[in-house]
């Protein structure tokens, strides 16, 4: 059969016939096509030979549904449990649980450039610039050279009044509203606190939010567009689509966040003024020094504002994380509670003698502040990477792969941890301590990283870690802490992982404990 005869029987066909015959052929190669696919992905890719999820093997559904779903965390715990120490969870991504994997991927560089480079996870384009979000390890390492001073001890040590004095008027707000039968919320007072010293700490921005009781600007924009950053996320997966996450914009916050980029600006113009006369050290000494020039155009204007706000954003999230679930665990844990406050109230005849070095010398608080963490980690991203084509807990992974580690996972594990999902404090207590118990004795203690590890790591991990002792030593040596009665609270089943958790709330009391010393 020549090709004049097809083309004579094609002109022959009805048009409706033509159609439907164009529209076979097509859908047929897709299904061929597709077919060969799943074929391919299941069989002949270089990751088909470890487990998971088929779903996930052949499509990026599995992954991106759980994401949506807000549960990605327990869904990837759920999948190491089923399937063993490393799970695709994508086509061409694997989530891995084990120690070694960890070191493997975070910690391994040259001249302090990461080989397993940030993936574009965090990515939201090139107006939200910085050292956090920058996935190139040249850029990065220049910012953070650059930025990382001002996390040293000694500026760390020359932040401690503003730490102090935000602890000071937090304890003065509860004194006037926090005795109330009714409570406060511990979600608004945690974030409110930590952001409150996270803007002054990062280019002394006053936010005032304690002083008010309401969320400021920044703070409503980032609860506000928190599930929509997972949406960008997802939808980066399906590039066809990708013009349809436009219809999960939030529109009622459109407004806020135009006006919270205008007050960014304006306030980080503001602090360009002011160097060399502010009221106390911050993070913007190191971001624009003295002697560096000011911005020359809006574009360059718009970087600082974004660097000053991410490293708001890095002091506030793991931070007010940090704080609820310590408040949580203790109130939900009478017998840790009551050993915290002997061990807090025994160790200081007055308050003014809490001071940030004192707190070395208070074990359990240390044990509960660890064990808090633990129990309640903040990032449940996987902190997601690229292979280079390295060997990963002795598998050869591929260039291009994209790997993750579940922290989150690590962290519940009964393999890691005895009584992984009961906050047990005791578990980080030397052996000499009257309240060790050997049988936590074989927890993988050093091998949880909350801050990460390698050139990446949480460069202020230094200062909150002051911020965490200081906080819960002062408010804890002034009030006696309790729930207000009739709350039901199931925290494993409400909680909510996007860009941030989604924590619910939980009303407490602060009473002053009665002394013949008062504050």
């Amino acid at each position: 059969m020549d090709l004049e005869y097809i083309y004579d029987l094609r002109d022959s066909l009805p048009e409706s016939v033509t159609l439907r015959l164009v529209t076979t052929v097509v859908s047929g190669a897709i299904s061929f096509y597709a077919a060969l696919r799943v074929v391919y992905l299941l069989y002949f890719h270089p990751l088909a030979k470890f487990p998971g999820p088929r779903l996930a093997a052949v499509s990026n559904s599995w992954y991106s549904y759980q994401w949506l779903s807000g549960r990605y965390p327990w869904a990837l715990e759920k999948a190491l449990q089923k399937y063993g120490d490393i799970v695709r969870v994508a086509p061409n991504e694997l989530a891995f649980i084990t120690p070694k994997a960890f070191t493997d991927i975070f910690t391994p560089h040259h001249r302090y450039l990461e080989d397993f480079r940030k993936s574009d996870f965090h990515n939201r384009g090139d107006d939200v610039a910085g050292f956090g979000f920058e996935e190139d390890p040249v850029k990065h390492q220049k910012m953070a050279k650059k930025i990382s001073p001002a996390f040293s001890m000694r500026s760390t040590s020359a932040m401690f009044p503003l730490v102090d004095s935000h602890i000071d008027f937090f304890i003065q707000r509860m004194k006037e509203v926090g005795r109330d039968a009714a409570g406060v919320g511990l979600f608004d007072w945690t974030n409110w606190f930590c952001m409150d010293l996270a803007g002054e700490l990062a280019w002394g921005e006053k936010m005032d939010q304690m002083k008010n009781m309401r969320n400021s600007i920044f703070l409503d924009v980032l609860l506000g567009f928190n599930a929509f950053s997972t949406v960008i996320m997802v939808f980066k997966r399906f590039p066809l689509l990708r013009p349809l996450q436009f219809l999960f914009v939030p529109l009622g916050k459109l407004s806020a966040l135009s006006t919270m980029n205008a007050v960014t600006q304006k306030s980080v113009k503001a602090r360009i003024e002011r160097r060399g006369n502010t009221e106390h050290p911050d993070y913007f000494n190191y971001v624009l020094s003295e002697k560096d020039p000011a911005p020359k155009n809006q574009r360059e204007l718009t970087h600082i504002s974004s660097i000053s706000f991410q490293l708001t954003l890095a002091n506030y999230s793991p931070v007010s994380d940090w704080f609820y679930s310590t408040f949580l665990f203790l109130l939900e844990n009478p017998e840790c509670y009551r050993t915290l406050t002997e061990e807090i109230r025994g160790s200081f005849n007055n308050y003014d003698d809490i001071k940030p070095f004192a707190l070395n010398e208070l074990p359990y608080l240390y044990a509960v502040l660890e064990e808090s963490l633990r129990c309640l980690q903040s990032n449940g991203t996987g902190l997601p990477r690229i292979s280079p084509g390295a060997l990963v807990d002795g598998h050869y992974i591929p260039k291009g792969t994209h790997v993750q580690y579940s922290i989150f996972g690590f962290s519940r594990s009964p393999r890691y941890f005895h009584e992984p999902l009961k906050f047990r404090p005791q578990r980080w207590l030397q052996a000499d301590h009257p309240l060790y118990d050997p049988a936590f004795a074989n927890d993988h203690l050093k091998a949880l990283m909350p801050f990460s590890a390698g050139p990446r790591q949480c460069m202020g991990k230094e200062i909150a870690w002051v911020e965490a002792k200081l906080f819960f030593a002062k408010v804890l040596w002034i009030f006696d802490v309790s729930k207000v009665s009739g709350q039901k609270f199931d925290l494993e089943s409400t909680l909510l992982q996007y860009g941030f958790l989604v924590k619910p709330d939980m009303k407490i009391r602060f009473t002053s404990v009665e002394r013949n010393e008062a504050h």
